[in-house]
């Protein structure tokens, strides 16, 4: 008896030990990606490019093409829920996103629920998607990677702007169109397609709602799919240095309706040079 329960205990130890290990690995990848993005080229006067409508939305959130930016990052909190039909978790979460190149990383950890809580790490990298869910915050459970992540990656990065205005003004890899007086389309070229969503602006020349036709991603069986994507904004607010949207949700446009899978809210909002 008693050496059934010495090793359980030691089982208990290596197993305790081993999770430390690989949040510690886990949490040095995320580093490592937000790294690589403080790296890329800063911002470059782009402003002429653009619709008057885009740029005065630009300059009034406080963004300057004449200062050079390479990241904003923001703190996070909402719900967010991992299939169709699923029960929305409430999370925390970390995000930077470059400013001068297309580039984001989302590091998210559910807040409230069962014992196992998981952690979503989506990014967008080097030209790549990244996409990990992982429970215990180190377990590996999901990964999902190809052409159609990095492309749906993209759109995520298009359809943020209004949370990285200078990226507005300052990626010259970002194309915009007009499609009436309150309409906007941004394209980004990518190595697996182009990427596109349009923004609509409110009478005010905020911009409240996104939206995408076709946007890749993975069905609840985790095969290739794509639907059609709608957001919001709102609550705009100067935090830091920039006035942006202090909340915003999306969903997908599935086979049965249209259903919202993230709220969030951001704060502590900082611009870095």
């Amino acid at each position: 008896m008693e050496t059934a329960f010495y090793v359980s205990v030691l089982l208990l130890v290596v197993l305790l030990g081993l999770q430390v290990a690989g949040s510690r690995r886990y949490r040095g990848r995320v580093l490592s990606l937000a790294a690589r993005l403080h790296d890329t080229p800063p911002t470059r006067d782009a402003e002429g490019s653009l619709p008057p409508i885009v740029a005065d939305f630009a300059r009034r959130a406080g963004a300057d093409p004449l200062r050079p930016a390479r990241v904003a990052t923001f703190h996070q909190t909402g719900e967010l829920r991992l299939k169709p039909g699923g029960t929305f978790r409430r999370f925390d979460a970390w995000q930077v996103i470059a400013l001068g190149r297309a580039g984001f990383l989302w590091d998210a950890r559910q807040t409230s629920g069962p014992p196992l809580r998981w952690r979503v790490l989506d990014a967008y990298v080097g030209s790549e998607g990244i996409l990990e869910a992982r429970i215990l915050g180190s377990l590996p459970v999901a990964r999902a990677a190809g052409s159609d992540v990095t492309l749906g990656e993209a759109y995520r990065y298009l359809a943020e702007l209004p949370w990285s205005p200078d990226a507005i003004l300052g990626n010259p890899g970002l194309e915009w169109r007009l499609h009436g007086p309150d309409r906007a389309e941004v394209r980004m070229r990518t190595a697996e397609g182009t990427a596109r969503v349009t923004f609509r602006f409110d009478s005010s020349g905020d911009i409240v709602e996104v939206e995408a036709t076709g946007r890749p991603t993975r069905d609840s069986a985790g095969n290739s799919a794509s639907y059609d994507w709608r957001g919001r904004f709102a609550d705009y607010a100067w935090i830091g240095d920039r006035r942006v949207p202090e909340t915003g949700e999306v969903g997908y446009v599935y086979p049965s309706g249209y259903e919202v899978y993230f709220r969030g809210r951001i704060s502590e909002y900082r611009v870095t040079a």
